[in-house]
C-alpha cells in the first residue's frame, strides 16, 4: 500500500480523486456535525430560497426577502448580513447514536433575540429544507450502499467463482449457467422486476436492506466468471498440486492459496463496482422504488426536487446532488484505472523500459 500511495502521486487525477473520496466519506461519517441542520428541518416561509453565503469581509449570510410567493422570487437585502460562526451550537444530535452533542461546523450568528437566520450553502428545496444538509445526510445511504453491496457481491463472486474454477465439471457447468441467466437479462430491468415484487410500505431501513441485497444478487456474475477463469489456471500450478498431495482440504486451498493470488484483481473489481452500485441505487430511488421519506439519498433528492425542466430552470441549485454523484463516480473510476495500471506486472516491474520505449517511438515518429 505504501508503494501504491507513492505511485498515486504520479497520477494527478487519481490522487485528487482519492482526496475527494476521503473528504466525502469523512463528511458522511460526521454528517450531523458537517450539516447545519437535520435532513427534515424545514423553514416553511423560505421555499426555494437561493444560496445566501457571501464573501463580504469574510464569509457571511445575507438576508433575502420574498418578492413573489407564487414562483418564489427573492431579492437580497443590501448590506444586511449575519456573521458565520464556526463550531457553533445548534440542533442536538448523537454521535454514532450514543454521545449527545450539539456542535455544528457552521451556523449564522444569532441576533439580539437569539434567533438565527437560516444558512443555505446551496439553496433550499420546495419545503424550505437546506439542500446542503440533505445532501450530506443522503450521502450516508448513497455512499455506504455501494460498499455494502460490493462486499456482498464480491463474497458471492469469490465463493461461486472459486468453486466453479477449482472443481470444474458439473459444479462449473451449473454455476456458469446460473451466472449466464443473470447476465443475459438486462441488469436494470432485473433490478426493477425484483424490487417491484416487494411491498412498497417498507420503512427506510427495510428498503435499504432490500435494495442492497437485490444489487448484490445482480452484480456478482461478471466478477465470478473472471475469478473462475483465473482460479482454473492457477490450480494447475505446482504449489497447488503440492497442497493437494499433502491432503489439505479444498476450501483451505481455495481461500488460503488461490484467492490471495488474485487479490489485485479483487481490489480493482471492488473499486470499479462501487460507483455502479451507487448509480443503481440512485436509479431505483429516482423511479420511486428506492429510499422513501423520511430517509434521504442522492437519488431520492433528484426525484423529489427535479420534477420538471421549468423547475430546474428556475432553481438550478436543485441539481447539486447530481454533481456529487458524478464526482464520486469519476473519482472511483480514476482510482480504479490507477490500481489497474499499478498491479499490471509489466507496468510495475519495467516502468523505465516502457518509458524509454515510448520516447523512442515518439522520436521515430517525428
Amino acid at each position: 500500500m505504501k508503494k501504491f500511495f507513492i505511485y498515486l502521486k504520479t497520477r494527478p487525477l487519481a490522487f485528487i480523486s482519492f482526496i475527494i473520496l476521503v473528504l466525502l466519506y469523512v463528511m458522511m461519517f460526521g454528517a450531523d456535525f458537517f450539516a447545519p441542520y437535520s435532513a427534515t428541518t424545514s423553514f416553511e416561509k423560505m421555499s426555494y430560497h437561493p444560496r445566501n453565503v457571501r464573501f463580504a469581509n469574510g464569509l457571511k449570510v445575507q438576508e433575502a426577502r420574498v418578492l413573489n410567493s407564487v414562483n418564489w422570487k427573492y431579492a437580497r437585502v443590501k448590506n444586511l448580513y449575519h456573521n458565520l460562526d464556526f463550531f457553533a451550537k445548534g440542533e442536538p444530535y448523537k454521535i454514532f447514536g450514543i454521545i449527545s452533542c450539539d456542535i455544528h461546523l457552521f451556523l449564522a450568528r444569532p441576533d439580539e433575540n437569539g434567533n438565527r437566520y437560516p444558512v443555505f450553502l446551496f439553496g433550499a428545496d420546495n419545503l424550505g429544507r437546506d439542500l446542503f444538509s440533505r445532501i450530506v445526510h443522503g450521502s450516508r445511504i448513497s455512499l455506504t450502499i455501494g460498499f455494502v453491496a460490493t462486499a456482498i457481491s464480491l463474497l458471492l463472486a469469490i465463493l461461486l467463482g472459486g468453486l466453479a474454477g477449482y472443481y470444474g465439471g458439473p459444479t462449473d457447468w451449473t454455476i456458469m449457467r446460473i451466472s449466464e441467466f443473470f447476465m443475459l437479462v438486462p441488469g436494470l430491468y432485473l433490478i426493477l422486476f425484483l424490487r417491484s415484487l416487494l411491498s412498497n410500505s417498507m420503512d427506510s431501513g427495510q428498503s435499504y436492506m432490500v435494495i442492497t441485497i437485490i444489487l448484490s444478487l445482480v452484480g456478482w456474475p461478471g466478477t465470478a466468471r473472471t475469478i473462475r477463469g483465473v482460479v482454473h489456471s492457477i490450480k494447475r500450478e505446482e504449489f497447488i498440486l503440492n497442497a493437494q498431495l499433502e491432503g489439505i482440504p479444498s476450501p483451505v486451498i481455495i481461500f488460503k492459496h488461490i484467492i490471495p493470488q488474485i487479490a489485485s484483481l479483487l481490489i480493482i473489481s471492488t473499486a470499479l463496482s462501487i460507483p455502479g452500485f451507487i448509480m443503481s441505487e440512485t436509479t431505483l430511488s429516482y423511479l420511486g422504488l428506492g429510499i422513501a421519506d423520511p430517509a434521504v439519498s442522492w437519488g431520492s433528492l433528484i426525484k423529489r426536487d427535479i420534477s420538471t425542466l421549468n423547475n430546474l430552470k428556475n432553481y438550478p441549485w436543485l441539481l447539486s446532488p447530481v454533481w456529487f454523484l458524478i464526482t464520486v463516480t469519476l473519482a472511483f473510476n480514476f482510482i480504479g484505472d490507477a490500481m489497474r495500471d499499478f498491479f499490471d506486472p509489466y507496468h510495475v516491474v519495467f516502468p523505465k523500459f516502457f518509458n524509454l520505449k515510448n520516447k523512442k517511438i515518439k522520436k521515430d515518429n517525428k
